[in-house]
């Protein structure tokens, strides 16, 4: 009995034993076939993975690379042959120049105007930025238009034409890019639009610098331009024809208003309702007459010389020099850049009225001028007497002395100001350059004693501008104080 139980017990376990090792061979072998599946799937190490992607992810990748190095992509395989003719172009022209080691002016010699024009022969895509910076032109030439035409035909968005010598006029057919959304000119005659009716009807930024334009080609720009939020006049020359000096401003859509060294002798906003932004260079000629008739929204404004030179009117209140005229509130303003000498008392009166103009202001810029001789100076008693400003004893919460050089009277303002000021929070004290002294130190101090325990005192130091007060992208709406521009970042805090 038990040599048959012992082998039927042994059958088994042999039975068993080969279901097992039939299982574990099989189980086995589809381990393996999967390791040389997954194995036979793995790519060569030089396998070219960037060409698996597709075409649009390749288009934009290649749109952002240098034009040279972009059409250098069609050479690599039949894979890439025509990916850069169709993708994106933004073509600038100083990336064009041989190791980008010499000056842009000297590139007509390096035929970079052929280069150009191979390019948007070769290339058939759409284009995004077109952008010429310092290209010699002796005139009209025609390769200027024939570039013209081939962007409006192509649905550019951006165009940026800066001229080193300023060229004549440019071709009419810049006005018929009726997809642009950004014109920057410099150096050059705006075209007239006496023949033409511009079509920028997708226009966004206009920025015209040292360019001359009249102002009736002005005012039909802005009647096309139906949703035109910045416009951008910076230094304008000063051979600008008579007709060319006096600009009318009527647009529904605007909402930054830039100005700077221009010889114009009158600015009028006639109708603006959605301007925000008003900003005067410190340069502007002694003739200016800005005259603001409707621009309820206008938030930011500066620089305003309480001196003797341009006439400024908004609403009834009217500001000529040292006389100043109050028949209304501005309570759209929140944002204002003053020029004040407190070396003399006309100018410090004439500041101090015209704070009482904007009852709810948030932020306040002041810039110290000096001058040499100080008709009559105002002593710390003259503020102790001032009556109650509405701004500084309810919304004032950041201001900004500018130039600054700490002399008695400057010292007393700063004393009665920031002692006025309630709700300040932030104060943003910038010497004059090169000028620093241990009574100036100390006297910063005695300011700082003179604030509230949570008012932050910073100490600044003053950026070179063109403008001289902001810089020439102060249009930029995503910026909310374009005044803070003329400050260093690296502040210390006293």
């Amino acid at each position: 009995m038990n040599s048959s139980s012992d082998s039927v017990n042994d059958s088994v376990y042999a039975r068993d034993n080969s279901t097992y090792q039939i299982r574990y061979f099989t189980e086995t072998h589809n381990e393996t076939k999967k390791r040389k599946r997954y194995h036979s799937l793995a790519l060569p190490p030089e396998y070219d993975l960037i060409s698996c992607l597709p075409d649009c992810i390749l288009s934009a990748i290649i749109s952002r690379l240098p034009v040279n190095e972009a059409a250098r992509t069609t050479i690599l395989s039949s894979r890439w042959r025509y990916l850069w003719t169709s993708a994106p172009l933004y073509l600038d022209s100083r990336k064009l120049s041989p190791g980008n080691t010499r000056p842009a002016c000297s590139m007509m010699y390096c035929g970079i105007k052929d280069v150009i024009s191979c390019v948007l022969e070769k290339h058939c895509g759409p284009v995004c930025q077109f952008r010429l910076a310092h290209v010699c032109f002796g005139g009209n030439e025609p390769c200027l238009r024939n570039w013209l035409d081939n962007l409006s035909e192509r649905g550019v968005q951006e165009i940026s034409l800066g001229f080193d010598p300023p060229c004549n006029q440019l071709p009419t057919s810049l006005l018929l890019c009726k997809s642009l959304q950004s014109l920057k000119l410099h150096g050059s005659w705006f075209p007239s639009t006496s023949e033409i009716n511009p079509c920028f009807s997708n226009l966004i930024d206009l920025t015209l610098s040292n360019t001359i334009i009249s102002g009736s080609d002005l005012k039909s720009v802005l009647i096309c331009c139906k949703r035109l939020e910045s416009l951008s006049l910076l230094n304008l020359p000063f051979n600008l024809p008579v007709g060319a000096r006096e600009m009318e401003i009527c647009s529904n859509s605007l909402k930054s208003l830039v100005v700077t060294d221009s010889p114009l002798r009158k600015i009028c906003i006639e109708n603006a309702p959605n301007l925000e932004r008003l900003l005067l260079g410190t340069s502007m000629p002694v003739s200016t007459w800005v005259n603001v008739v409707h621009a309820p929204k206008m938030e930011v404004l500066g620089f305003l010389d309480m001196g003797s030179y341009n006439k400024f009117e908004i609403g009834d209140t009217i500001l000529k020099g040292n006389d100043l005229s109050i028949s209304t509130l501005i309570c759209s303003v929140k944002i204002l850049a003053i020029s004040v000498d407190f070396n003399t008392v006309s100018q410090a009166s004439t500041a101090v009225r015209f704070l009482r103009c904007f009852p709810f202001l948030e932020t306040l810029h002041i810039r110290f001028f000096h001058f040499i001789d100080a008709i009559e100076t105002p002593d710390y008693k003259y503020w102790d007497l001032q009556d109650p400003i509405d701004c500084l004893d309810y919304h004032l919460g950041k201001v900004t002395f500018q130039s600054y050089v700490g002399n008695s009277v400057e010292l007393d303002f700063a004393k009665f100001f920031v002692s006025r000021a309630k709700f300040l929070k932030n104060l943003t004290i910038v010497p004059k350059r090169d000028v620093w002294t241990a009574k100036m130190e100390k006297d910063l101090l005695c300011i700082r004693n003179e604030v509230s325990p949570n008012t932050r005192v910073y100490l600044a130091t003053e950026k070179h501008l063109s403008g001289g007060c902001f810089s020439s992208d102060a249009g930029n709406l995503s910026v909310r104080d374009p005044f803070h521009y003329s400050l260093s970042e690296n502040l210390v805090l006293l």
